[in-house]
């Protein structure tokens, strides 16, 4: 059931390299909204792949 994770996790890097990729990095709200939102996808994906701790 991990596979689905890892994608989450590819999509989320294709998002966050995505405007140099497809070239609109000079059009600063559509950037930073990639970046953002890329990022917080790579984070919750990694977030839930990541084994629950000793609490």
């Amino acid at each position: 059931m991990k596979l689905p994770h890892w994608s989450l996790i590819a999509l989320g890097g294709w998002l966050l390299l995505s405007p140099w990729i497809l070239g609109y990095a000079s059009v600063n709200l559509a950037l930073w909204n990639s970046i953002t939102v890329g990022a917080l996808v790579v984070l919750a994906a990694f977030w839930s792949v990541s084994p629950p701790g000793n609490a």
